[in-house]
């Protein structure tokens, strides 16, 4: 199954590489087509209006992304084999005022996963408004993804491998966006983002009555100094207090730091990681190093690697593995190691994009029945928004 999986893919990428033409390879919207080409105008029919000089409203659009994914587990712990929508959202977005206000609300669907029965209205995801001073000071408020590490650095519109790594699993529980207030800005190359976050949450705002996490970042752009089209080194910070029966949000670590450095120049990229952080309940610390090479073998193909390392320093510190492996059950250890290969094919750039994977994970160190976890996972998928 996996050979007829990545001859399909391959052939896919192979006829689409025909019609690539050049790109700018140091911006996330990658192999993005210029002038009025068909995807242009089918992606303009969402944006239903825009007017800058109309001082209340400038722009309304409509907004979603479509994932679909296909993954194959095959592990010491079991085999799991399936087809699912990972993410169907829809929403707006509009802004206010000079473009000084933006505000967004976006439902998330359960059509067809594998962790919940099939339902349309599952959460509220995104619900927020921004308020932009000058380059210096904005502050958002509602419910929205927390920014820690390079996985969250941005939206998994633009992510160039199926989950997150480890140490983001293991920090957020797989918790995407959580209510809480954010104030960032940019003072010329530095960058800042202050935060905090309610420690409960539910379908909508939650309850407010888990305890709160504070985050903390501080960036600088390096690009310019280095000639490359991004560098970005970024330093960030999280601590939770108030915990309690009802903290489901960064439940598992009081504090924790990361560093990682995103760089892209020319065909190549890469994005070096370290983190660590001090777990709660007696699991000690966890420290974590995530690396991810990337390189572009035409404009619109894209093959990239990721290795992680993870070690506890208790013997069941490490608990949680990815969103695939944990269908065939929970295990624990205290080693963490994780190579993924991936092939990316950018039809509109991230806007419509087809992707490949295959993983090889391997938990040891454990003690107990559930201790340990040896296996590979195969994931094809196909990502779209707009």
């Amino acid at each position: 199954m996996k050979s007829q999986v990545f001859a399909l893919l391959l052939a896919i990428v192979a006829a689409g590489s025909l019609r690539a033409g050049s790109v700018d390879a140091g911006r996330i919207e990658q192999a993005a087509p210029a002038g009025e080409s068909i995807f242009d105008q089918i992606w303009s029919i969402p944006k239903l209006y825009r007017n800058d000089h109309n001082p209340v409203i400038e722009e309304f659009n409509l907004i979603g992304r479509f994932h679909e994914d296909y993954f194959n587990v095959d592990s010491d712990r079991g085999n799991v084999s399936f087809w699912e929508t990972r993410r169907f959202r829809l929403g707006i977005d509009a802004f206010f005022a000079d473009r000084h206000v933006e505000f967004e609300a976006e439902v998330d669907t359960a059509l067809h996963a594998y962790h919940t029965p099939s339902i349309f209205y599952y959460r509220m995801s995104n619900l927020w408004m921004r308020i932009v001073v000058n380059e210096a000071f904005n502050i958002r408020f509602g419910k929205f993804q927390s920014r820690f590490g390079c996985d969250r650095e941005f939206s998994n519109n633009y992510m160039k491998t199926f989950e997150r790594g480890m140490f983001d699993d293991q920090l957020t529980g797989g918790t995407d966006y959580i209510t809480g207030t954010e104030a960032s800005g940019k003072l010329g190359r530095v960058g800042y983002l202050a935060g905090i976050f309610s420690g409960n949450l539910d379908k909508e705002f939650g309850q407010f009555n888990g305890g709160q996490a504070y985050l903390g970042e501080i960036n600088y752009d390096f690009a310019k100094a280095w000639h490359a089209d991004k560098a970005l080194w970024a330093l960030d910070y999280m601590h939770a207090d108030g915990k309690n029966a009802n903290t489901n949000v960064f439940k598992n670590y009081r504090s924790a730091f990361a560093t990682y450095l995103d760089l892209e120049k020319g065909r190549f990229s890469m994005v070096p990681q370290f983190a660590c952080g001090e777990q709660v309940a007696g699991k000690g610390d966890v420290y974590t190093l995530q690396i991810m090479p990337g390189y572009k073998i035409t404009d619109k193909i894209e093959f990239l690697v990721r290795y992680q390392l993870g070690v506890a320093s208790e013997s069941n510190g490490i608990t949680t593995l990815n969103r695939q492996q944990r269908t065939v059950g929970s295990f624990t250890g205290d080693t963490y190691n994780a190579c993924y290969l991936g092939l990316n094919y950018y039809i509109y750039g991230h806007r419509l994009k087809l992707m490949f994977g295959e993983e090889y994970a391997r938990l040891s160190g454990g003690t107990g029945p559930n201790a340990g976890y040896n296996g590979w996972t195969t994931l094809v998928g196909l990502r779209m928004f707009f």
